[in-house]
This record gives structure tokens, sequence and C-alpha cells, in this order.
């Protein structure tokens, strides 16, 4: 049995509120600046970004209600996440319908086809993670870590406009770059329950997860991977 210090909370806590934060600054310029008018943004991404805050200020509070004693509060939150979970899975699978269709006016199909192969593993991964972490509710200390992977996850998307919008990086470069960042802080938490010789089981698969996203994306035009997506795109979409 692994005993969880209150300490562990607060930091759980803390990781998230950088993580949130990476998001509000990579959203600012493309998202947040045009509010409240928000001219030319369609339902799909108010609703994306909405359920994505949701989900990240629910990380940042849950582990400080456990640090006040306020579980009653804290268990009816991890309630609501069984409908806030597949919104969040909806909203990701919405937004990677829409940004399929424009790749499909403004590219090449394989283009589209290649970018599925960035949000939809997003989304398995997800999906995973908050199983696994259900599955442990009532195992405190692998519950936090897979979801705390859950909100490495959301790195990608704040880092990726970062990368572009503050720092020039291109596109496919900056995606490269954030899913190689996600899958390295996945591995340095590893590497400290392996240093803290704790049970290395969560983070070692949120680890593997995250590096198997890397691995995708940069397979993604490969010809098995092209069918695998044309196939998908053709069922889902």
């Amino acid at each position: 049995m692994h005993t969880v210090q209150p300490s562990s909370y607060t930091r759980s806590s803390a990781i998230s509120a950088v993580i949130l934060l990476i998001l509000l600054w990579g959203f600012h310029r493309t998202y947040t600046v045009f509010f409240p008018a928000f001219e030319g943004f369609l339902f799909v991404q108010h609703f994306h970004g909405f359920m994505m805050l949701l989900w990240m200020f629910m990380l940042v509070v849950q582990p400080l209600l456990i640090v006040r004693r306020r579980y009653a509060l804290h268990h009816l939150i991890g309630r609501a996440s069984l409908l806030l979970a597949p919104l969040v899975m909806l909203s990701i699978f919405l937004v990677s319908k829409m940004v399929y269709y424009r790749s499909l006016e403004t590219g090449s199909t394989a283009d589209a086809y290649a970018n599925i192969s960035l949000s939809i593993p997003g989304l398995i991964t997800f999906a995973i993670l908050y199983g696994l972490a259900m599955s442990n509710r009532h195992r405190t200390f692998y519950h936090m870590r897979y979801m705390i992977g859950t909100g490495v996850l959301m790195i990608g998307p704040g880092l990726g406009r970062i990368l572009g919008i503050w720092f020039g990086v291109p596109g496919p470069l900056g995606v490269t770059v954030t899913l190689i960042v996600v899958a390295l802080v996945s591995l340095a938490f590893l590497v400290v329950d392996v240093v803290y010789k704790s049970d290395v089981k969560p983070y070692a698969i949120v680890a593997f997860l995250m590096v198997m996203q890397s691995v995708v994306w940069e397979t993604r035009y490969l010809e098995l991977s092209q069918s695998i997506w044309r196939v998908f795109a053709q069922m889902a979409f």
C-alpha cells in the first residue's frame, strides 16, 4: 500500500496549475484576445475550449480539496467527471473533424489524414488514462498519477501554439517538439518514482502512451498510417 503525503496533493495541484497557465498563454493570441465578441469562431471551438478549461480547473482544485479535508465536495466533483470526461472526448473528436474538413479545403488529402494522427491518438490516450484513474479511484497513489497524466496530455495544445505564435516555429515542427516535450515530462515523472522506489506502473503507462503519440505523429505519412486514418475518416467523419 502506497501512502500519499499532503505535499503530494499540493504538488499535483501546482503541476496542473502550470499546465493551465501554458494553455491560457498558448490560446491567448488565437482565442481569448477576441473576448467577448469572438467573431469568426464556431460553436465547436468554444465547446472544446470550455471543456478543456473545466478539466484543468478540476485537476487544480481536486487535490486541494483533499488537503482541506473537503471530502464530500471532492467526491461530488469526481462523480461529475463521469459526465465531463466524455464531453472532453466529444470536444476533441469534433475539433478533429473540423480540422479534417478544413485540411481537405486548404491542403492535400494526405495532409488531412495526417492531421488526424495528432488529435485522435490524444483522445484515445485521454480515455485510457481517465479509465485507469477511475478504476483505481480507491487507490489514491495510482488514481492521482493517471489523473496527472490527463493533465500532461493537455500541455500539447498550449505549448504547440506558444512555439508557433511566439517563437515562429513551423507547425509540423512545433507539433514534433511539443510531443517530445510531453513525452520527456512523463518520463521525468517516471524517473522520480524510480529514484524514490515507488511503484512505477502508473507513470510507466503514462510515459508509454505519450511516447506512442509521438511515434504515431512521426509516421503519419507512411502508407500504413495513411490507410488507417483514411478508413477512420470514412467511418467516423
